[in-house]
């Protein structure tokens, strides 16, 4: 009889090969739980709508006006539709802010009520230095904007746009009728919503998370992953049990 062949030592690229096969399936495992996760939430978030979520669809959250003979400065005689009066400070200046039903919103001083809205330039730049509390820097320009501006600024207008010579490009949008900061801008913020957009495959609006494309990859990508799964757990070696030898009868 010939002597028994010598055990054949595995080599290095195949214990490289072995231990690369070990680690990419365990780590498939483990980042494959939170891909799952990811893919279906986001399948479950497009089939949502958002109005439903921030229960705009039942709760109404328009203020009620308050009664005619409520206590008020004498300079204010129309009272009609008023929901609320506010002292607060713009410019440097104490003034009365009056909202009214249908959205409007007025400043005037607070001891003459002469109406200072719409803000001008110069009272817009100087609430936007009163809110700056970054590097020292100044104001590179400000405008007066009534029509969107992308996806960075909507609504409410008119507003002023006040932008900075910081780094960033920091803009401000100032309620032109409230003196109210409204938005902070930057070339950070664009970035990020440029981000945010891919993110939820919105590319126009940013704001529609139940989007066709969303919601067609999301449901997709859980198929994929469950899918995935299922091949992962073909591959894990199979535990043979040993079947317990039973002495032998005499």
């Amino acid at each position: 009889m010939g002597e028994p062949s010598a055990q054949r030592i595995p080599s290095r690229k195949h214990r490289l090969h072995v231990f690369g096969s070990k680690l990419h399936k365990w780590l498939a495992l483990f980042i494959g739980v939170q891909v799952l996760l990811w893919m279906a939430t986001g399948a479950i978030m497009s089939f949502l709508k958002i109005e439903q979520v921030r229960s705009e669809h039942v709760i109404s959250r328009q203020a009620k006006p308050l009664v005619s003979d409520f206590p008020a400065p004498q300079w204010l005689t129309d009272r009609r539709g008023i929901v609320a009066l506010t002292t607060k400070s713009v410019a440097g200046h104490p003034v009365v802010q009056v909202e009214r039903e249908d959205g409007s919103t007025t400043l005037h001083r607070a001891d003459t009520g002469n109406k200072i809205s719409p803000l001008s330039r110069a009272d817009a730049e100087a609430v936007a230095l009163a809110a700056w509390t970054g590097p020292e820097t100044s104001i590179a320009g400000a405008k007066l904007v009534e029509d969107p501006i992308g996806t960075e600024f909507r609504a409410p207008f008119p507003a002023w746009q006040v932008t900075f010579s910081d780094e960033d490009q920091t803009r401000l949008y100032i309620d032109a009728s409230s003196g109210t900061t409204l938005a902070a801008r930057s070339d950070t913020w664009r970035f990020f919503d440029f981000i945010w957009g891919l993110h939820i495959m919105d590319w126009t609006e940013r704001d529609r998370i139940n989007s066709w494309w969303l919601l067609l990859f999301g449901t997709g990508g859980t198929v994929i992953a469950l899918s995935g799964f299922v091949l992962l757990a073909n591959r894990f070696p199979r535990v043979r049990r040993r079947k317990a030898r039973r002495p032998a009868q005499k």
